[in-house]
């Protein structure tokens, strides 16, 4: 689908939304905590006083490639940043799908909320944390615990995991490798 900026598709909405974009998963550079956030005139003052709490400084290097990415043509931004994603998630889901995962595609996110419970390896782990320990320690393999989107008192959570196709290409392949070499789906 294409994106959606709020404020351009619902204007009665403009003057009630934040739009916040940052520089590290765009540029698959997760980790870098650069970004920004356009705000109506009328609530800039309060976002202000909020972000001045948060933020320390953003170290000049960054700053600097910050700079030369946001000046790229705009045909990277419009159509080639979704195509190497989408790419990248369709690589990521094919192999998760591949080790047992239940795997549906986001519709516009770089992020698979995968169900593990078909994953052999996997499968003793009622909470979604030991499960990405698991994933982390043996496999060598980073996620995100399911419940962490719905809240602990929410079942539903304790059955996922969410997986990120920000990184390089050369990134989400080596994970791929990791995740074939050690998971195998149930039979």
């Amino acid at each position: 689908r294409a994106h959606i900026l709020i404020p351009k598709t619902f204007p009665r909405a403009a003057s009630l939304t934040l739009v916040c974009n940052s520089i590290g998963k765009s540029a698959s550079a997760t980790g870098w905590r650069l970004g920004w956030c356009l705000t109506p005139p009328q609530l800039s003052h309060t976002y202000r006083s909020i972000h001045d709490q948060m933020v320390a400084m953003a170290p000049h290097p960054m700053q600097y490639a910050s700079m030369a990415y946001l000046s790229l043509p705009t045909e990277y931004f419009t159509h080639e940043l979704h195509e190497r994603y989408y790419k990248r998630v369709l690589l990521l889901a094919e192999a998760l799908r591949a080790v047992g995962f239940e795997v549906l595609l986001p519709e516009g996110a770089y992020y698979l909320f995968v169900n593990y419970a078909n994953v052999k390896e996997l499968r003793g782990f009622v909470e979604p944390m030991d499960a990405a320990l698991y994933l982390m320690k043996e496999v060598g393999v980073a996620c995100v615990p399911g419940d962490n989107f719905y809240g602990k008192s929410i079942e539903e959570g304790r059955k996922y995991l969410r997986f990120a196709a920000c990184r390089s290409v050369e990134d989400v392949t080596g994970a791929i490798e990791k995740l074939n070499s050690k998971l195998s789906a149930a039979s």
